[in-house]
């Protein structure tokens, strides 16, 4: 036969592909070599054929292709005249690579087609014998382009040479190679795969509101897979509290945060998920504080009442109260004490669903009168500490209003005039301010156990002058004082008996004129 015969069965085995398997042609392209060891049919009269080879194939469809391979080994004729051969065959096949399913790189590889053998050197008139040729290998391929191939070869020759008329011969062959791919991968067919997806990927949904989010499925060359072919499909939510969902995709948003939705399904056995985030925006919420302004005295308190809420009037909770200047008012839980006189601001803060909201209220402290009474002039004689009976009745006054209130406090102080020794002057002061006390528990009576702990003295001597009349005090040695100077200095001669202010203490000072100016009486107290 002739050479042009190989282009006629290629063309043959070509055609018997259906016209839409060419979508698929040339998808994967590859090259390889092989070493072939082939035992020749006795009716060839040559000996066996060990040579090297290359191959070349492509896809079709799917997992049809074609290859073609070329030979070339070397042989001795065993009849007269013992000729030396090239034996060269070439081979066009149809090839059906099918992958086995326990293993990702793993194929049977069957072909069929043609083959001419090429006998270059023989002794009779034609070299070339036609025939049909049959394939079964094993393909196996790395996780990329390189494989390796190991096929059994049968060639069926129906040709008369070196034969009777009606003889045939059949070869057999083993071969073993690799095989590169200069398109697509090694493997025959690849392994199916798919995603899953949900869409949007993020969404804001007002609470009690609902969003359909849009599921799709598509393989590995994205090509839509219909969603009843996706099996056990169902959708989750990672905080029902926050979101719900069903198995469609529909959202509904319950209340404020951020919920993941994540839904999931198998196709093939191989199943996908695909998620989305819901955030759910906090509702409206108020922060209300009463009253917005306060006043009171210095060591009393106010009470002001905050309160934050949401739309739905759910309370929020604990509210941070802050004051503009504790020195003059501070503040815990709504709770204003007055430190000092003056006016200042303070302050309820709330944080809730991620912002924060504040209100204020102005507090004014007023100074207290503190009310004092004075034995002075006439209820102390000059250079003396007894108290007269017009003294009596000042502190009878003073005893009732700590009777009849129960808190108050009071400090006994006692002064001399200038005329004198210093160090004498500080010794009849607290001899006074002593007696004043004495007399004052005398009274009380019975009642002097309730009120001694609420009695402190103490005794500034000449120190606090108000008035300042008279002959300065000369010095030693001191002439007799003259009556006119133990008149001008009369109202210095005094013990004085001052209520205490709320977390006040004996003074260690005299007594400012302010404080002199904004005294009260006793009985005014209540």
């Amino acid at each position: 036969m002739k050479t042009r015969l190989i282009g006629i069965t290629l063309f043959a085995a070509l055609a018997a592909v259906p016209a839409v398997q060419a979508q698929s042609l040339g998808e994967r392209v590859e090259v390889g070599a092989f070493g072939q060891f082939t035992k020749l049919d006795e009716k060839v009269r040559m000996d066996n054929v060990a040579g090297i080879g290359a191959r070349a194939g492509l896809s079709v469809y799917k997992w049809l292709g074609v290859e073609g391979d070329i030979q070339v080994g070397s042989t001795k004729a065993t009849r007269a005249p013992n000729e030396d051969i090239t034996y060269r065959p070439f081979r066009g096949l149809a090839t059906l690579t099918v992958p086995i399913v326990a293993s990702k790189k793993a194929s049977l590889v069957l072909g069929g087609g043609y083959v001419n053998s090429v006998y270059a050197g023989r002794a009779t008139p034609n070299e070339y014998e036609d025939g049909m040729t049959g394939l079964l290998g094993l393909k196996l391929c790395s996780a990329g382009k390189w494989g390796a191939r190991i096929d059994g070869i049968l060639d069926n020759n129906p040709s008369p040479n070196e034969q009777n008329i009606d003889g045939t011969s059949r070869n057999l062959g083993l071969r073993a190679g690799v095989t590169y791919a200069l398109r697509g991968g090694c493997a025959s067919v690849e392994q199916f795969d798919w995603t899953l997806k949900i869409d949007p990927a993020t969404a804001t949904i007002a609470r009690g509101s609902t969003r359909q989010f849009a599921l799709s499925a598509a393989d590995m060359k994205a090509r839509p897979i219909e969603l009843r072919k996706v099996l056990n499909l169902t959708c989750s939510s990672s905080d029902a509290s926050v979101a719900t969902v069903d198995n469609t995709g529909k959202a509904t948003a319950v209340k404020y945060g951020t919920a993941t939705i994540t839904c999931k399904g198998l196709v093939k056995k191989i199943e996908r998920t695909a998620s989305s985030t819901v955030t759910v925006p906090p509702p409206a919420w108020t922060l209300t504080l009463t009253p917005t302004s306060g006043a009171t005295d210095v060591g009393k308190t106010l009470s002001f009442a905050a309160k934050a809420v949401d739309a739905d009037n759910v309370d929020l909770g604990a509210i941070t109260w802050s004051t503009a200047n504790a020195s003059i008012a501070s503040v815990s839980n709504g709770t204003v004490t007055c430190n000092a006189a003056g006016s200042t601001t303070i302050t309820a803060t709330k944080t809730a669903y991620g912002s924060t909201q504040t209100k204020t209220a102005t507090v004014d402290c007023k100074a207290v009168e503190a009310a004092r009474v004075a034995l002075d002039e006439t209820l102390f004689d000059f250079d003396k500490a007894i108290v007269l009976k017009s003294g009596m009745d000042t502190l009878k006054v003073v005893l009732e209003a700590m009777k009849r209130i129960p808190t108050l406090r009071v400090s006994v102080e006692g002064h001399t005039d200038w005329y004198g020794d210093e160090a004498y002057n500080n010794t009849l002061a607290k001899t006074r301010a002593e007696a004043v006390m004495k007399s004052l528990l005398k009274l009380a009576g019975k009642d002097a156990a309730s009120i001694k702990d609420r009695i402190v003295s103490s005794s500034f001597g000449e120190q606090c002058i108000v008035a300042p009349n008279g002959d300065a005090d000369p010095g030693p040695p001191r002439p007799r004082v003259s009556k006119a100077n133990k008149t001008a200095q009369a109202p210095n001669r005094r013990v004085e008996i001052w209520q205490l202010l709320d977390g006040k203490g004996a003074p260690t000072a005299c007594r400012s004129a302010s404080e002199r100016a904004g005294h009260l009486p006793f009985g005014d107290l209540k």
